[in-house]
């Protein structure tokens, strides 16, 4: 598999210990007028510390902040497979966000930039369920993965053989349930 999709390596964390069941997505600069598009069904999670900020993790995810950044700039770890279970739009209040948040990293200041950042495009959740590559897996970093855009396309393939869930399936349902139900509510 060559294709990623480009997220915070503390989210990605987040994922893959099931802390967290979605990713918030409108678009990126370059993903042009109609923003984000779910291009990929599966898809592998590329790190990444470009707007990735202390200050809008929660006070609980920002110890683990420092512990995160990349080693070696001149190289890519790549550890995670994703796959999207579905993709719904987030709710028009925030409020459940900041009342719930057990179901997430981020801070209130975070959803109402999210929120905020153009609101001509609806904000969705994306709902992925993680599994681990049997090894990490280590690509040259290129200039070309860089800029605010969701997709990469890799210039190496990673074998995603053996890949194995980080959660059970029904772990995964659980988690994803709980979060729905605080987020979305009961009716969804």
């Amino acid at each position: 598999m060559n294709i990623a999709l480009k997220e915070w390596a503390i989210v990605i964390d987040a994922l893959a210990e099931g802390r967290q069941t979605f990713l918030l997505r409108k678009g990126g600069i370059a993903e042009g007028k109609r923003g984000f598009e779910l291009l990929h069904r599966r898809f592998l999670l590329f790190p990444t510390w470009e707007h990735q900020h202390l200050e809008a993790l929660q006070p609980a995810w920002r110890e683990r902040f420092d512990a995160l950044q990349p080693p070696d700039a001149s190289t890519l770890q790549l550890r995670y497979l994703g796959e999207v279970h579905d993709i719904v739009p987030a709710p028009a209040d925030l409020t459940p966000f900041i009342e719930h948040p057990q179901t997430h990293v981020w801070t209130r200041e975070l959803f109402e930039k999210r929120y905020d950042y153009r609101p001509d495009l609806p904000l969705f959740l994306v709902v992925v369920r993680v599994f681990e590559l049997p090894h990490p897996v280590r690509i040259p970093f290129d200039r070309r993965y860089q800029g605010c855009r969701s997709w990469v396309s890799l210039y190496e393939d990673v074998a995603t053989d053996n890949a194995r869930p980080t959660l059970s399936r029904e772990e995964f349902a659980a988690k994803w349930s709980q979060a729905r139900e605080a987020l979305l509510g009961r009716d969804f």
